[in-house]
């Protein structure tokens, strides 16, 4: 008898998880026809070929059906370049797609480095392949020692080499310029 009572209440456990398991699957089916949708991610992106690790938060996401698109809204972008200064961006939304490795970011970027660097714009493209931010609209960058402001900026991650493309006024710090005193 107790034999068979265990056998009744196996039977209806399975039977019963096996039915969740069909609600599961036709949810996540609902869910796939427009993508996956996440709230208040971390997303780690590490890519030991390419020398930079970059980590994103951000309030909302959106991804493809297929994985290989990603948009976001009210972020936070680490860029973590091997043995370089690391970069941190702000801004209302952007993308990601995966088959280019170029992230997309939007509106009233802010950015800052490691070393003392601010960056003011409204879009960037970072260049994950090639190692590089992009932009071709207004930029304001603010050191230590001196502002920038212009039309357009490349920034090569691995030379560190920076251009601003055009439109350039260049305000140094007077108190950082070595002079002689006689």
């Amino acid at each position: 008898m107790g034999l068979v009572i265990l056998f009744v209440l196996i039977g209806y456990y399975l039977i019963k998880a096996r039915h969740e398991i069909i609600e599961d699957l036709v949810l996540t089916d609902r869910v796939s026809d427009k993508g996956l949708k996440l709230e208040n991610i971390h997303y780690i992106q590490n890519s030991p070929d390419e020398g930079v690790k970059w980590i994103l938060d951000a309030k909302e996401v959106q991804f493809s059906k297929d994985r290989t698109f990603m948009s976001f809204r009210n972020f936070r972008l680490k860029l973590n370049p091997e043995n370089k200064p690391s970069i941190q961006l702000e801004g209302e939304s952007g993308d990601y797609d995966k088959s280019s490795s170029q992230l997309h970011l939007r509106g009233d970027l802010q950015g800052h480095t490691d070393n003392g660097y601010r960056i003011l714009t409204d879009y960037i493209l970072y260049s994950q392949k090639e190692g590089y931010l992009k932009t071709d609209k207004p930029v304001k960058i603010i050191g230590p020692f001196f502002s920038v402001t212009g039309q357009g900026m490349y920034l090569n991650l691995d030379g560190e080499t920076l251009s601003i493309m055009s439109d350039v006024t260049t305000l140094i710090n007077r108190e950082s310029l070595p002079y002689e005193t006689s």
